[in-house]
């Protein structure tokens, strides 16, 4: 990581610095900044466990370091709720009508990684609480 870090212009009176404050985030300890990215993917960017580890993957971490991570974030639950919060932030005035609406809902959660379950659901929950709305 020194060379690294050598390589992108930090200066070399400054890299043991920039070494401990990394080590102090957990961003040299791969399982730690892979449960972390995990987080993130799913609270920030709302994303769904197949994006996740398709995310996580494509950074190299190993197959088990993902598998962790996602068991640590995608339990059913949270994924049904970060679904639901996706679903009402991209459609913020409610979903399109008919089953054209739903299903392009059903396609936008599908492409942020939602298993089939979970998208369904937070359609049908969207859905009915816009129509108890009316």
């Amino acid at each position: 990581m020194a060379l690294r870090l050598a390589r992108k212009g930090v200066a070399e009176g400054k890299i043991p610095a920039v070494l401990s404050r990394l080590r102090e985030l957990g961003l040299l300890e791969d399982a730690a900044l892979c449960r972390r990215l995990a987080r993130s993917y799913q609270e920030d960017r709302r994303y769904g466990p197949a994006k996740i580890a398709w995310k996580l993957a494509s950074r190299r971490f190993s197959r088990d370091l993902v598998e962790e991570a996602l068991r640590e974030v995608a339990s059913p639950g949270a994924v049904a709720e970060t679904a639901a919060i996706a679903l009402r932030k991209k459609f913020r005035e409610g979903l399109p009508p008919g089953r054209e609406g739903a299903a392009k809902a059903y396609r936008f959660l599908a492409g942020r990684g939602f298993p089939p379950d979970a998208c369904r659901a937070a359609v049908g929950r969207e859905r009915t609480e816009l129509s108890q709305g009316d």
